[in-house]
């Protein structure tokens, strides 16, 4: 292993420099997280390099990055990688971020989805939104966004079976159109940088490049959702209503431009 610096510090001193106590290092460590130390005889010493990880690992966790998740995007990380190309990695991350976990009470849950909700009629949300229980029954969710929206349309009179199967088609919905944009990026972009021995002068190209794929996937999956629902409203209202269908559409068309102005 490199060295990224030419101060070495025992893990005693790396844990103080981190923030972070010997035993999350010694479980870094072992989860592969933490690369093998500088040995000199019979005593492991830290850089530069084990600074800027372990750096990179608290800031990918308060993102909201899990432990495995982090593991993963290291796993093809050379050890010796230092701030910078850390710092890279996080930026081609950055627009990706995961939403901050969120913790609620029971009475928090119940005043989100209205007074008519139950403990176990909400349980239908549980995979949906990432829920993990602790014993006091606080739930503490991956996707907190999400069961704001859900709350919002069992409000509106929707049932909850019938919203979280909605959600899962969104869910599964939304991962296809990211692999779609993620293959395509790794095939157009990525492929060629790597063949090219991944030049330090067009890193931020790329990460530019990257930054731009959110944008432009939220605007096609938007459009696309939104020409696909007036459709399929649309073609709900013409089997309903029949050959009224045209003008009630009209009408809402009009209400919904009213209300937003």
């Amino acid at each position: 292993m490199k060295s990224g610096s030419n101060d070495l510090m025992t893990i005693d001193a790396l844990a103080l420099a981190s923030g972070m106590t010997v035993r999350t290092l010694r479980s870094h460590a072992s989860r592969g997280l933490l690369p093998s130390p500088i040995m000199q005889g019979r005593v492991g010493y830290y850089n530069g390099s084990h600074l800027a990880r372990l750096t990179f690992i608290k800031e990918m966790q308060s993102a909201g990055f899990s432990l495995s998740s982090i593991e993963q995007i290291l796993a093809g990380v050379p050890d010796d990688a230092g701030e910078a190309m850390l710092h890279i990695i996080r930026g081609l991350l950055a627009p990706w971020d995961a939403e901050p976990t969120t913790t609620y009470t029971p009475e928090q849950i119940l005043s989100l989805f209205g007074a008519s909700a139950t403990l176990e009629s909400l349980t239908e949300f549980g995979d949906l939104v990432g829920a993990e229980f602790d014993p006091d029954g606080n739930v503490t969710v991956t996707a907190p966004g999400l069961l704001t929206a859900a709350a919002e349309a069992v409000k509106v009179g929707l049932t909850p079976q019938g919203v979280a199967a909605a959600g899962e088609v969104v869910v599964n919905s939304a991962r296809e159109v990211a692999a779609c944009f993620v293959q395509l990026f790794r095939d157009s972009v990525w492929s060629q940088f790597v063949e090219a021995g991944m030049p330090e002068e067009d890193w931020n190209r790329i990460t530019g490049i990257h930054a731009r794929l959110q944008p432009l996937a939220v605007q096609a999956f938007l459009s696309a959702f939104q020409g696909a629902m007036t459709q399929e409203v649309s073609s709900a209202l013409s089997e309903e209503l029949g050959s009224g269908a045209h003008d009630v559409v009209q009408r809402l068309l009009r209400a919904d431009l009213g209300a937003r102005n």
